[in-house]
């Protein structure tokens, strides 16, 4: 009896040997640590050089930028991720402003002067004025606001009519998005600030430099291009939560896909990465002198790795 539970033992430890030999464990590439989850990037795109605003139309999962050649020659780009294709906006060139309209689907831009309308069904563009404003960044939520080139100041642009949001006019803007709750979060002088919807002034909300960014369901997202941590607003208690760090360059702009996945442009290397979760475990961590750069280290059945 002894002897037959030995050899069956022995018949285990050979297949499992076998299967360890012919299926060896590869750990997933970790590029980022969101919530504890490790997240693997894809590059969607790479050019001479890239400028302004990433935005996305959330019903196709359709990305927009700005790029330049090495011949120097700019193009509005579409990126379908859904897809995996490529095209080129035809009759424009150089955009630096960018912004959907979700229900819609229009997607607007700014020029070098004046801001357009692209329609993706017609596949039809149009001026809609302003030609003689150098327009620096778009959002669209319910309608479209826009602040103005080394000018103070946010407006809205509705109906053929700018309007400026006076509480806005002593601000010199270097970007700002709209959250879920209509507040409006600017950068100006390296801090950032909110104006709560319905109130009549601008609030101090952080001294420290970060690119903004908006998630599907509308809530707002801080980026530290220095340390590469990423950030979001508690809504229940008013304040920044930390939710993970990029793995490595300098993420600039980010935007949000349809599925709520990262999308980046890396100044460092002027490509647009896409994030996506691979699901094994992650902490993040912060080391190194006067940046702080967030590191982290990710953990797969059980082992670490950096």
């Amino acid at each position: 009896m002894a002897d037959r539970k030995f050899k069956t033992k022995m018949k285990i430890i050979l297949v499992l040997s076998t299967i360890n030999c012919v299926l060896p464990y590869r750990r997933p590439s970790c590029h980022a640590c969101f919530d504890g989850i490790c997240h693997t990037r894809s590059n969607v795109f790479t050019a001479h050089k890239f400028s302004g605003q990433l935005a996305v139309d959330t019903t196709a999962n359709i990305l927009y930028f700005h790029y330049q050649t090495n011949h120097s020659i700019d193009h509005t780009g579409a990126f379908d991720l859904n897809n995996i294709k490529f095209k080129v906006i035809p009759k424009i060139a150089f955009t630096f402003g960018h912004a959907v309209d979700q229900k819609t689907r229009e997607f607007y831009m700014s020029g070098t002067v004046g801001i357009y309308n692209y329609n993706p069904k017609s596949k039809k563009i149009k001026s809609l004025g302003l030609t003689d404003k150098t327009i620096w960044h778009l959002q669209f939520k319910n309608k479209l606001y826009y602040s103005l080139f080394k000018s103070k100041g946010i407006y809205i642009y509705d109906k053929n009519r700018s309007i400026s949001i006076p509480q806005l006019s002593n601000y010199h803007i270097d970007d700002f998005v709209i959250d879920k709750k209509n507040d409006l979060y600017f950068m100006s002088e390296s801090i950032i600030y909110r104006l709560k919807n319905g109130t009549k002034n601008a609030e101090f909300f952080i001294d420290e430099i970060f690119s903004l960014a908006i998630d599907k369901k509308g809530e707002v997202h801080f980026i530290q291009p220095a340390s590469r941590g990423i950030y979001k607003l508690d809504y229940s208690k008013d304040s920044l939560v930390e939710i993970g760090a990029f793995g490595n360059g300098t993420p600039f702009r980010v935007v949000f896909d349809a599925d709520d996945n990262v999308i980046y442009h890396d100044i460092d290397d002027e490509k647009i990465y896409y994030l996506t979760p691979n699901y094994s475990l992650c902490t993040v961590s912060t080391k190194g002198r006067g940046r702080n750069t967030k590191k982290f280290v990710a953990m797969s059945n059980k082992s670490t790795m950096q």
